[in-house]
């Protein structure tokens, strides 16, 4: 339906020590559906010290309500509309970490990156370890391939089991 949605964010960063940190908030003011109500808000923090594939990097997510980013680029996106269907869209809770390690492989022409990520909701849980290979980027320039092999559990309730997965993943740019 018709509606008036108003969305706002803030964005900090410190390219000199690799710190970047962003709050977005988003709320639907009126809608022809008196009774649709939709507010959300996400924090994030990222700490990627070194530029380009190497050494640490940090990123925490928290996401409250609502997807916080909206317009148009929610409205394509496929996930947000299932989200839509469900009883209880309006009260996403969710907390993501990820930590990873560049280190140099093959002569010093790559970069190999372990890496771990959790995400936890009051629906279940989503635990990964991974594996990157990239030719080695300096100055933060993005990679022109990247091989990635992910092991993921995830864990929707106490009663239910685990989902386990392994994907294999090649992405090039161009």
């Amino acid at each position: 339906g018709f509606g008036l949605e108003m969305g706002a964010g803030l964005l900090w960063a410190d390219p000199a020590r690799g710190i970047r940190g962003e709050l977005q908030g988003r709320s639907l003011l009126s809608h022809v559906e008196e009774e649709f109500r939709e507010q959300g808000l996400a924090l994030s923090f990222a700490w990627d010290p070194t530029p380009g594939n190497r050494g640490p990097s940090f990123s925490l997510s928290h996401a409250v309500g609502a997807r916080a980013e909206g317009g148009m680029d929610a409205l394509l996106n496929p996930t947000v509309l299932e989200a839509l269907d469900a009883p209880t869209s309006n009260g996403r809770h969710e907390f993501e970490g990820k930590l990873a390690y560049g280190l140099p492989a093959f002569a010093d022409r790559f970069t190999l990156s372990p890496g771990m990520a959790v995400v936890l909701s009051p629906d279940g849980a989503v635990y990964s370890l991974g594996w990157a290979l990239a030719p080695y980027a300096q100055q933060a320039q993005a990679e022109p391939w990247e091989l990635a092999l992910q092991g993921e559990r995830e864990q929707r309730s106490a009663t239910t089991s685990a989902d386990h997965s392994l994907k294999l993943r090649f992405s090039l740019l161009f």
